[in-house]
Order: C-alpha cells, then sequence, then structure tokens
C-alpha cells in the first residue's frame, strides 16, 4: 500500500486528535507528528511497519526527546489510553 499523501503536524494538535489522526494514517496516510516544527515521529499503515515497540520503548524514546519535559508525552499516551478503552 503506497502512502496517499503526507501532512505533518504538531505534537500538541496530534495529542488532541489521536484517532482521527490513526484513521487518517491507517487509511494510507502518512502523518508527520512536530514539535517546535522539527519532525518527531510518523504515523503509517500497520501494513507498511516493522513490529510494534512496546508502551516502555515509546515512552524511554519520548523521553530522551524531550530531555526530562515527559508533560507532552503523559498527556499523548493518557489520550492513547483513553481512545484504546
Amino acid at each position: 500500500m503506497g502512502h496517499l499523501k503526507m501532512v505533518q503536524v504538531e505534537l500538541e494538535e496530534a495529542s488532541r486528535n489521536l484517532a482521527e489522526l490513526i484513521a487518517r494514517a491507517a487509511s494510507g496516510e502518512e502523518i508527520v507528528i512536530a514539535q517546535a516544527g522539527k519532525a518527531m515521529a510518523r504515523l503509517i499503515s500497520m501494513g507498511e511497519t516493522e513490529p510494534e515497540s512496546s508502551k516502555g520503548e515509546v515512552e524511554e524514546i519520548l523521553k530522551e526527546e524531550n530531555e526530562g519535559d515527559n508533560s507532552l508525552m503523559e498527556e499523548m499516551l493518557s489520550a492513547y489510553e483513553e481512545e484504546i478503552h
């Protein structure tokens, strides 16, 4: 499956619209998540990814990227957990 298009969104917007962004990625769109304009991560269809990382691995990566400021990471993980339950 090829990507339909790519769009970049800021992390705060992504945390507010996570379910919508996941649905768009599942449809083939590539979603790049940025912080202060710097690309940090991307959402793509599972058909094109490597095996899932554990929640702990994701947390560790986000902690390293945010240099100790975990407030946005905690907000994103909380929003994710609310969406899957």
